[in-house]
């Protein structure tokens, strides 16, 4: 295990983020290089925990940080997921909870320690947390976030907008109509796209979220960084829709491994009853279907209200702490006595 942390990737797991990492948005290069230069608190320290094989080459690496409270995995509100990254060639299983008892000894010492954005379906979770359980610590687990998605199998757009809500369609054509009496144009910044076309995305991007209704950004530099670094690995999927050259409506969207994943989306205030956002997802999602290919739509982190419109499965996402039952019983009992309540409020006997 390695025994201190790194502010960058370390370069002995370079192997394992070049070929394993590649594979997901949320264990990439891009994503995690954008992180530690523009995501991360004030006072955290990036911490990649690496399990090595007899020979010192890594079988797995976990991207942790370091803040005042201790050791948690490289996540925040940004993040849609998380997990490790395990080499090619092992057993996945057996890895998962060599990881985990390696983690457990490596953190002994902390009160508590925890990871995030875990998806709960994910199949080496169950040897991982294994390996992290040991006498004198508790394992709490918390529900985290949903994350709606979509499998488009061999479907058309127009197969998969005929399996959208009624009334979702109504405001697409209705829209959409409007929207193209009055000018507007729709374009999608992408894997062909210049330095100067790229640029200009962002910046209308930014505009548009500098008019919208979101709050704004704690990292304001983080998701210029993310798409630039998105652009360089040809990921960046950038729909802007203006009218009369001015930007009304943007979204992010990321497309690796056969998933597009929408990260941001946002329109100006100014033009609600337009619904420029509502029309730009449709096209956004056609023109990745048929220009990109896309097996899966992803969108991303939490249960907003209007995903279920666009998407039809539903991913729970989960936290884990390891705690010491002797030095933090407080929260232990906050957290089974929470745990309880709930159950209660849902009608379960606790």
């Amino acid at each position: 295990m390695n025994p201190g942390g790194n502010s960058t990737i370390p370069p002995a797991a370079d192997r394992l983020f070049d070929t394993v990492g590649c594979r997901h948005l949320f264990t990439s290069r891009p994503w995690y290089d954008a992180f530690i230069a523009a995501g991360l608190a004030a006072d955290a320290e990036p911490l990649f925990l690496m399990l090595g094989n007899e020979s010192g080459a890594p079988r797995a690496v976990v991207p942790c940080q370091r803040t005042h409270r201790g050791v948690s995995s490289l996540t925040s509100f940004y993040s849609c997921d998380f997990r490790p990254l395990i080499a090619d060639g092992e057993d996945p299983a057996l890895a998962a909870r060599d990881l985990g008892r390696h983690l457990a000894d490596r953190l002994s010492g902390d009160a508590v320690f925890g990871f995030d954005s875990l998806d709960s379906t994910l199949p080496i979770l169950a040897p991982l947390l294994a390996g992290l359980a040991r006498p004198g610590r508790a394992l709490l687990r918390y529900d985290h976030f949903g994350r709606w998605w979509e499998d488009l199998g061999r479907r058309t757009f127009a197969e998969y907008l005929a399996g959208r809500d009624g009334a979702l369609r109504e405001v697409i054509r209705r829209k959409g109509a409007r929207l193209e009496r009055d000018g507007a144009t729709f374009t999608m910044v992408g894997a062909a796209s210049g330095p100067a076309e790229i640029e200009a995305g962002i910046a209308g991007y930014e505009t548009v979220y500098a008019q919208s209704w979101k709050e704004t950004e704690p990292f304001p530099a983080f998701q210029p960084t993310l798409m630039r670094r998105l652009a360089e690995a040809g990921w960046l999927r950038l729909a802007i829709c203006r009218l009369a050259g001015q930007p009304v409506a943007a979204q992010l969207w990321v497309v690796v491994g056969g998933t597009a994943t929408v990260l941001k989306l946002a329109h100006d205030k100014a033009f609600d009853r337009a619904s420029p956002g509502t029309v730009l997802t449709a096209f956004a999602i056609r023109t990745l279907m048929e220009n990109d290919g896309i097996a899966a739509l992803d969108f991303g982190r939490g249960d907003d209200p209007y995903k279920r419109g666009w998407a039809t499965n539903r991913t729970a996402h989960i936290g884990v702490l390891s705690v010491s039952i002797a030095r933090r019983p407080a929260l232990i009992a906050r957290h089974f006595l929470g745990a309880a309540a709930r159950k209660i409020r849902g009608g379960e006997t606790p």
